[in-house]
């Protein structure tokens, strides 16, 4: 059960934030929490962040011509939360962007 206590155990508070996503990632989320996992998509993308975190796999990839963002809410875990913010000190990129990259890795492995 350790990796369920891993993504999924309430040990921590979160944190409410506002977070520009890509709307080509944001309807993929849709999508797989809608059809294929028994997940929210705010779980979904804090397991994304987790799996960032862990791995630094800092993949930049390149947005469609005219991509939107758009602002969306999720509750976070503070230890994510306080590790992106190390993450961006660390590589120089926004935490909006950290995110974007966390799900876009999500969802193509």
């Amino acid at each position: 059960m350790e990796l369920l206590d891993k993504y999924l155990l309430r040990k921590e508070k979160t944190i409410s934030k506002k977070i520009n996503i890509d709307n080509s990632l944001y309807e993929k989320l849709q999508e797989i929490a809608n059809k294929k996992y028994d997940a929210s998509i705010n779980k979904i993308v804090n397991v994304a962040i987790l799996e960032l975190i862990r791995t630094e796999n800092i993949n930049i990839y390149v947005k469609k011509e005219n991509e939107m963002s758009e602002p969306h809410s999720f509750l976070i875990r503070e230890s994510s939360y306080t590790n992106l913010e190390k993450l961006r000190e660390k590589y120089g990129i926004s935490i909006c962007r950290l995110v974007n990259i966390a799900i876009n890795n999500a969802l193509n492995s």
